[in-house]
């Protein structure tokens, strides 16, 4: 099949449900972090996976992607297929029945209109603006893999690596990104905090232990 590199404009683009009003959404990203927290403690619960994620969590309600190189890899687009839950972009070249469109903003801050997102250097903004969209005043974002670095080991990812390389620099990027969600995260009334052990970004967020975040969540 000949992928062509075509922009898409849909329209309208696709608006975000106030879905999981005042709840907790989960977001598992790729950091190496990942590999150190059970992964069952969210299963039945509001998970966000983002782009390879999904092999780790592939019961999660929404899976997003931000690169078009993540959807160009055969065996991510075959993963797809076979998910059950709801796929979202805001990259215009894809165009699929399963995959819904949101029109991308760049920063600062999150994206107030439903059928928006914010990104530019990471996935992650879009996935907490997608989050913020399905909780809404009142609700909970949780981070997984936000480790903000590579692991001791080299290790640059909890699930296979990408094709392509991390730029040097790349976390210092994505945090100029990441610090203006905050006072987005703060004018909506959502709670936000990073369950990634070690992580870099540590004063970007509230650090909490998975377990007893998730254990809050059962006695609320």
């Amino acid at each position: 099949m000949n992928w062509t590199m075509k922009r898409y404009d849909p329209a309208p683009f696709w608006n975000v449900p106030h879905e999981w009003p005042a709840q907790t959404a989960f977001i598992v990203a790729g950091g190496p972090s990942v590999l150190q927290q059970d992964l069952e403690l969210l299963r039945g619960r509001n998970v966000i996976a983002i782009n390879s994620s999904i092999y780790a969590v592939p019961w999660a309600q929404f899976l997003y992607f931000g690169d078009y190189r993540w959807w160009d890899e055969e065996a991510n687009r075959n993963a797809i297929e076979r998910y059950q839950g709801r796929t979202v972009t805001t990259s215009r070249l894809v165009r699929h029945p399963k995959v819904m469109i949101c029109q991308k903003t760049n920063p600062p801050g999150l994206a107030l209109q439903c059928d928006s997102l914010m990104q530019r250097y990471t996935s992650l903004t879009a996935a907490t603006n997608l989050a913020a969209h399905l909780v809404g005043p009142g609700g909970t974002i949780v981070w997984l893999g936000a480790d903000g670095k590579h692991a001791a080991d080299g290790r640059t990812h909890h699930h296979v690596p990408h094709r392509w390389y991390s730029k040097p620099g790349c976390y210092d990027q994505q945090l100029t990104d990441l610090v203006t969600i905050v006072p987005s995260l703060k004018q909506l009334r959502i709670s936000a905090f990073n369950a990634s052990p070690g992580t870099a970004w540590h004063e970007l967020l509230p650090a909490v232990d998975l377990e007893e975040m998730v254990g809050k969540q059962r006695a609320a």
